[in-house]
């Protein structure tokens, strides 16, 4: 069903799951704010081919806290109003736990946790309310040592997600969504993915635009709250990592 009317700000949009998140509201009558780092052509492209009218984009740096800060200030100036809040831009990252530096931590942290938990209090300050919607990953249900400090990223946006889901009610509802296999991380060929569906119980990766789907019913689920979409497979469901951690190989 068609949202007249609502507008939401998707992170990350320029390419990839982001992408597809922006071209599902857009063909659902939301108007959509692109954000991007360093993708302005990409952004530029996708506003000017997403369905509709009222489309923007906006530029934003979330690897350091003041690169954040300036982005919130920035946000704040534009006077620009979201009924919707998407956060899905990450950053990935293997580096097993013992050999993560206090910056390589921070910077991981600072895209996966810290700058969606900032848009999170900026969202239930400013927008007052609506819904927020975290891009979270399949390994939050589980312990995953191999995806290392990115995964407890994503634990912790996890965590955030809950507990702003009651803190926050009823004006505003906090819910995740949580991929699994679904596109090869950037440099990583495709065929990489194809010898892990082996251990997917449906044997086949999810789609950007499944994922894609689950945030638009939670936008549109008016009464669910706190609550993660995992579209993943079933791979949740069994509880050991896709990858064999460095130490027991």
């Amino acid at each position: 069903m068609a949202r007249q009317g609502k507008t939401v700000l998707i992170t990350g949009a320029a390419k990839r799951i982001g992408r597809a998140i922006a071209t599902a509201f857009a063909m659902n009558g939301w108007s959509v704010i692109i954000h991007y780092n360093q993708s302005l052509a990409e952004a530029e492209e996708l506003r000017r081919n997403l369905p509709g009218k009222g489309h923007s984009i906006i530029q934003g740096d979330f690897s350091t806290a003041e690169t954040i800060i300036a982005f919130l200030d920035n946000l704040k100036c534009s006077r620009l109003h979201f009924d919707c809040l998407v956060n899905s831009a990450s950053c990935y990252s293997r580096l097993p736990l013992e050999q993560t530096s206090i910056k390589e931590m921070t910077a991981i942290y600072n895209v996966n946790m810290f700058a969606p938990f900032q848009l999170m209090r900026f969202f239930a300050e400013q927008m007052k309310r609506g819904c927020i919607i975290n891009i979270t990953d399949q390994r939050t249900s589980s312990v995953d040592p191999a995806a290392g400090i990115y995964a407890l990223a994503k634990k912790s946006l996890r965590d955030a997600t809950e507990a702003a889901a009651l803190a926050w009610a009823p004006d505003i509802r906090v819910n995740a969504v949580a991929p699994g296999l679904v596109l090869s991380p950037p440099g990583v060929p495709p065929g990489k993915i194809e010898p892990l569906l082996k251990k997917v119980p449906m044997r086949v990766r999810s789609t950007e635009q499944e994922v894609a789907q689950a945030c638009l019913f939670l936008a549109n689920a008016e009464t669910i709250t706190g609550q993660t979409i995992y579209v993943d497979g079933g791979m949740h469901l069994q509880g050991f990592p896709l990858e064999t951690p460095p130490s027991q190989r």
